[in-house]
Order: structure tokens, then C-alpha cells, then sequence
């Protein structure tokens, strides 16, 4: 099994400066086509090219591989595993010309939904991070590690919003007013790839967010708990990439942002 993991890791971790070099290139034109979901909720072009590079990457090299996508519908696959891209996490963030956005690639075990492979290239950062289940995390070829902070008042944390915020703003809102009055501060990148990478390497202590897909989780919550991370749902559950809710921290404050939510998450943004 190691071996067939490291197969999949060394080979995209080398194609995806590819993808990365694409976005860039993409990021500059002026012309950039961009459609809207839903509210908040956008595409791009270059989500929909990137995603194709990927896909057809995987179907040549690793065709007996499913893949869930966050532009395209399922494609099941008979050997045991399972590709989740997102091909362009931080939309919103590209089109209005940031540079904080993220290529993510994660594979799980098909039958339980479990990481076992994540990368995520951050192309105008110019930095990755990768991790294989037991094998450490990693950005670029240094191991990295979550903070050893154990307080609150000592602490970063970062979040995010759902698409579907206006269904639970003022629930959002007191979990931000809460956290917010006894940390250092709450950070807000609009990517939740870099938000759990950033966690991995130390720079916060937590992250919480509602309303995620598995694309979102895949790669980065593996990265994270390789990195000696805990990650949980908001409400203490197993992590799970199918829950679309996720608290990750670097373990010393877990409990501690448990009990600010708990029984306060609002069911309407599941």
C-alpha cells in the first residue's frame, strides 16, 4: 500500500507545478471569464482548465482510480482509491487578483472516505505542502509541525464562511464576537487550504468552519494531522470529510473552541 501511495504522491507532486504555472499565466489576463454558482459561490475558466489538467492526468496515469471533483460529477473507480480535487480553492480571492488560492489534491481510501495522500500548491506564494498517511507533513522538503501554544490569549485563529452565510449570520457572528474577545485575533484568508496549511506549520493554533465540502478537507486535513494536529467536526465528532463542518487546532486549545460552540451550531448551515 506505502508503495502504491508514493507512486501517487512523487508523480503529482512533480505534474503539479504544471497546473500551478497555468493559473499564474491565467491570473494575468485581463479577460478572465468568470460565472456565479449561487451567491458568493463563483467559477472561473481557469477552475474549469485546471480541474481538466488534473483529471486527465489521473485518468491516464492511475485509471482504475475514482475521482470527486468540485466541478464535475463523481467517477467511480475499482481500486480502493480515491482522488478529491479542488482545482482552484479561493475563487473568490482570484478573481479579484489575490494571491491567496490553492491547488488541492488529496486522495482517500474509498470504502471509509479516509486520507491518505494531500498536496496543496500555492502558486504565487511559491510554496507547496504534501503528507502521506504516516509519513509526517511536509512544506516543500521540511517537515513541519503544529504550535505548541496551550492558551487561548495566546493564541491565532482563522475562519471562514459558507456559501450559504445568510441563513446563519448572527450564529456565525457570536461564534466570532466569543473567540475573538478571548484570543489574539481571528484571520480570514477566503482559502481553506491555506488556513489548515498555515495551521499545519504553526502560524494559528485553530481554525473553524461551516458549511465545507470534501475538497475543502481532503489534502489540507490530512496535512494537518500529520503535522500532529487534532481535527474534529464543530461539534466533536470524528473528523470526517464527508461532515461538513470542521474544527482543526494544534490539539492544546481543541477543547477549549469546542466549548464555544457547543450547542450553538446551527443546523442550517450543514
Amino acid at each position: 500500500m506505502l508503495s502504491e501511495l508514493h507512486n501517487r504522491s512523487y508523480h503529482f507532486l512533480n505534474f503539479l507545478p504544471n497546473v500551478a504555472d497555468f493559473l499564474v499565466q491565467k491570473h494575468k489576463e485581463s479577460s478572465l471569464k468568470v460565472d456565479e454558482k449561487s451567491l458568493y459561490n463563483l467559477v472561473t475558466e481557469a477552475d474549469l482548465k485546471a480541474e481538466s489538467l488534473i483529471l486527465e492526468e489521473i485518468q491516464k496515469n492511475f485509471p482504475s482510480d475514482g475521482i470527486l471533483s468540485e466541478e464535475r460529477d463523481a467517477i467511480p473507480g475499482t481500486s480502493g482509491y480515491t482522488w478529491v480535487i479542488d482545482p482552484l480553492d479561493g475563487t473568490t480571492n482570484y478573481t479579484h487578483g489575490l494571491p491567496l488560492y490553492g491547488v488541492s489534491v488529496g486522495v482517500v481510501e474509498t470504502e471509509t472516505m479516509t486520507p491518505v495522500i494531500g498536496m496543496v500548491f500555492f502558486p504565487e506564494l511559491n510554496t507547496y505542502y504534501h503528507a502521506i498517511k504516516g509519513q509526517g507533513a511536509f512544506r516543500e522538503k521540511n517537515q513541519i509541525h503544529v504550535s505548541k501554544t496551550k492558551s487561548m490569549k495566546d493564541s491565532l485563529f482563522v475562519t471562514g464562511f459558507p456559501y450559504d452565510r445568510n441563513l446563519s449570520l448572527d450564529t456565525l457572528m457570536q461564534y466570532y464576537k466569543s473567540i475573538l474577545q478571548k484570543s489574539r485575533g481571528i484571520r480570514r484568508t477566503g482559502a481553506a487550504t491555506l488556513d489548515l496549511c498555515w495551521l499545519a506549520e504553526g502560524k494559528f493554533e485553530g481554525y473553524y468552519e461551516l458549511g465545507l465540502k470534501p475538497w475543502d478537507m481532503a489534502a489540507a486535513g490530512l496535512i494537518v494531522m500529520e503535522a500532529n494536529g487534532k481535527l474534529t467536526s464543530m461539534d466533536g465528532n470524528d473528523f470526517s470529510i464527508m461532515i461538513p463542518s470542521l474544527l482543526a487546532s494544534n490539539g492544546h486549545v481543541h477543547e477549549y473552541l469546542l466549548a464555544e460552540f457547543e450547542g450553538k451550531i446551527n443546523r442550517v448551515a450543514y
